[in-house]
């Protein structure tokens, strides 16, 4: 008897516990019937519309799986923790059989859409939607498990003894501050700091490493919290990126195109100039194909304005041989009317003087042995040497041999300067050429470049955007 009394009363025990469990199941089972009956996990809880609510926000670091210096990668591994009151998930614990405390599936109550903002690859949102503890109070407690890919700039200075700062940004990615307030977990340690670009907490500890697993190859020197309180208004000029990136280096370079046409012609860097900006051209192009879709319905902006810089490019080239070729020309005659449109028309409006050359008297023309014409002897022969000539023969002799060198002297001299003079005039309007060609490059440039610049129709738009008309409210970090 003894023996089956011992059996039985375990049995009794076990029978009352097994009782009272089935009893606190019927009542967990009809709290979470009445909560969620009519739950609506797609509203935002909050008293009202306008009511922000507040997310206690930390992660738990568990282990540091990778750090890629190459591709400049982080990957940690962790939990996020979670707190928010929602007061659809509150209850009276008398009226259900004293129960506080309920799991609910993250997938059937509302919970906050926070994601990793710096993530390199991979999902940035949470994947694993694990149970959340309700409390009778509202209270919803919620830690998933995460495994997050984040950017990290590597600082290669000191490697391999090396320190580096990795950031993890968090954030709502669909409700702004007015809406949805994170604050730190710890919000009795948080130090505040003001700066010019919004409110910044921070925490000396703001990750929770209790269950962290040491690396061997990095030690964790700090973990550091901070909240920023940004406000992101609407952006005066989105188009500023290209225009700075694209549109005013194709602007420079248009324009140094027709500063080709300044350099002197005595200079041999005028091709290379031009052929050096045909090929910062051909990067750009490079640049804009890499940008825009592969479509040929239509040819974007930058695309026309870049054809047409290269046209003005491939024209200051051809140009420019036409004038080195003038420049060095050799003793041509100038044709009547190239001379009277250049010289003395164009360089006369450019305020440009040719350097005229000596002019001689009228008389000048006459040879020297025309002004010996009445002494001298019908025969250039040198007097025999057995006639033994007069000394006045002889002078006559020397004087008219001196004669005809100056003569030849002269001729040649003339004729130097004629070819001088030749040159000369095609230098000239080489000069002149090249001062038409700056003026007409730069006025064809500048008024391309207006007119490429204001034909888009985004800059004659003055409608307001809608949200400036109704501000954001602003992302909390």
């Amino acid at each position: 008897m003894p023996f089956h009394r011992h059996l039985i009363i375990p049995f009794l025990l076990l029978g009352l516990k097994f009782l009272s469990f089935s009893g606190a199941n019927q009542e967990s089972a009809r709290l979470f019937e009445d909560l969620l009956s009519k739950y609506n996990k797609l509203v935002r809880p909050g008293k009202s519309p306008s009511d922000a609510i507040e997310i206690q926000f930390k992660f738990k670091l568990v282990q540091i799986l990778d750090v890629h210096e190459k591709n400049q990668v982080l990957t940690t591994k962790g939990s996020l923790i979670h707190r928010w009151t929602d007061q659809r998930l509150s209850w009276e614990p008398i009226q259900y059989g004293n129960v506080t405390m309920l799991h609910v599936p993250g997938e059937l109550i509302w919970v906050p859409d926070i994601i990793l903002y710096n993530n390199a690859h991979g999902s940035p949102t949470i994947a694993a939607i694990t149970k959340a503890d309700v409390y009778a109070n509202g209270s919803v407690f919620w830690e998933p498990p995460v495994v997050y890919n984040s950017m990290c700039a590597i600082d290669i200075k000191w490697f391999p003894y090396d320190e580096q700062e990795c950031y993890m940004k968090f954030g709502s990615w669909t409700y702004g501050g007015f809406e949805l307030d994170m604050v730190h977990l710890d919000t009795d340690v948080v130090e505040h700091v003001s700066q010019e670009n919004g409110t910044v907490w921070n925490v000396e500890l703001g990750v929770d490493i209790s269950e962290y697993q040491e690396s061997v190859e990095f030690e964790l020197l700090s973990v550091i919290g901070r909240r920023h309180e940004k406000r992101y208004p609407c952006c005066d000029y989105p188009w500023l990126f290209y225009t700075v990136n694209l549109m005013i280096p194709c602007v420079g370079i248009a324009i140094l195109t027709s500063f080709v046409f300044y350099l002197p012609n005595q200079s041999h860097n005028k091709i290379n100039l031009c052929i050096n900006i045909l090929v910062s051209l051909s990067v750009f192009f490079l640049l804009l194909i890499e940008i825009i879709p592969p479509t040929s319905l239509t040819t974007p902006l930058i695309g026309k304005y870049l054809i047409f810089t290269m046209c003005m490019v491939t024209a200051s080239v051809v140009m420019t041989v036409v004038v080195e070729n003038i420049h060095y020309r050799d003793a041509t005659p100038m044709p009547p009317f190239i001379r009277h449109l250049f010289i003395n028309l164009f360089g006369r409006h450019y305020n440009y003087h040719r350097p005229s050359s000596p002019l001689r008297k009228k008389h000048g023309d006459l040879q020297f042995g025309d002004r010996l014409g009445e002494t001298q002897p019908q025969t250039t022969q040198r007097p025999s040497a057995t006639a033994y000539p007069s000394v006045p023969e002889l002078l006559r002799w020397r004087v008219e041999q001196m004669g005809q060198n100056i003569c030849y002297i002269e001729q040649t001299v003339r004729r130097t300067r004629r070819n001088s003079d030749l040159h000369s005039d095609w230098t000239f309007v080489a000069l002149v050429l090249d001062r038409l060609m700056l003026v007409f490059f730069s006025t064809t440039i500048l008024a391309g470049t207006m007119y490429t610049w204001f034909s888009a129709p985004s800059l004659t738009d003055y409608r307001v955007p809608i949200t400036t008309q109704f501000p954001p409210k602003p992302l909390l970090f």
